[in-house]
């Protein structure tokens, strides 16, 4: 397992061989750190060959529009380019930010082709065990 902490506001560990990406945001931040650390979370995908990916966001404020429209244009696209196969966040239940997430994904998957499959849980354990499910 290898870990490493961004600040004070992200978590990264990589486990079970270095194939889960397991991110925890330890605070809201602001548009810089959220884009800085999701610019370094695509380079761990693309680098190690992620296949799976848990996001525990339940810490997380709302994801502004100008961040989601970047996303769609900065990040998605370089993950089409990488083995990623699941993403599984942990979010609070907010059907906000629920709301949010689903419509972003859905707009990945029909703009993009983008594969990946992704569910939305409120716990770590439901969303491992959806991870590891066929496994």
């Amino acid at each position: 397992m290898t870990t490493a902490e961004l600040s004070e506001y992200l978590s990264i560990r990589l486990l079970n061989n270095d194939t889960l990406l397991h991110t925890t945001w330890l605070r809201s931040v602001n548009s810089i750190e959220y884009r800085d650390s999701l610019s370094l979370i695509k380079k761990l995908i693309l680098e190690k060959d992620i296949r799976l990916w848990l996001s525990d966001s339940r810490q997380l404020s709302h994801v502004t529009f100008e961040d989601q429209q970047w996303i769609m244009k900065e990040i998605l696209p370089l993950l089409l380019k990488s083995r990623l196969e699941k993403v599984a966040r942990v979010v609070k239940s907010d059907v906000f930010s629920y709301i949010t997430f689903e419509n972003l994904m859905r707009k990945a998957q029909e703009n993009y082709n983008f594969e990946a499959h992704m569910e939305q849980f409120t716990s770590v354990d439901a969303a491992l065990a959806w991870l590891y499910l066929n496994e």
